[in-house]
């Protein structure tokens, strides 16, 4: 069995490899459901990793850079057995060492006019007015197969 979480990073750090990162998933209960319900909660999980990219965009960059590097959100079937502790009530931050490439199931990322607008807006307004501008948008979605050619084209 795996665990279905959800990795907040940048298009950046995906070019690096990830590697020692947290990751976001419905908790032990939240897990346990079926359904629609678990869809629901695993969703959710993915808009809490999407909050914490975006977040993880306007900080990580360096200062010399004006243009933040896109979020990004990983699905990723980790092991059962990777440790974690609550991050909010119903979700877990999960702890990955190490993510095997060959268990990553998609990777979302928002429009490329949408992240131009929210670069734009953070560079005028501050990182809080980017990230709000992020939180109204819907994200891509892209197969695992599909990374090196998303890597290429969003460069």
């Amino acid at each position: 069995m795996s665990i279905r979480c959800y990795i907040p990073t940048t298009l950046d750090a995906l070019r690096r490899g990830l590697a020692s990162v947290h990751a976001v998933a419905p908790d032990a209960h939240g897990r346990g459901l079926g359904g629609d319900e678990l869809e629901a909660r695993e969703f959710d999980a993915l808009y809490i990793a999407a909050a914490l990219a975006a977040t993880q965009s306007f900080e990580d960059g360096p200062a010399d850079i004006q243009e933040p590097s896109p979020r990004a959100v990983v699905a990723y079937d980790a092991p059962d057995a990777t440790a974690g502790e609550e991050l909010v009530d119903g979700f877990d931050l999960l702890s990955l060492p190490e993510v095997d490439v060959t268990s990553i199931v998609s990777i979302h990322i928002d429009e490329v006019e949408v992240w131009e607008e929210a670069a734009k807006i953070g560079a005028d307004g501050g990182r809080e007015a980017a990230e709000d501008h992020l939180g109204d948008s819907d994200l891509l979605w892209y197969d695992a197969t599909e990374l090196p050619e998303l890597l290429r084209e969003r460069s």
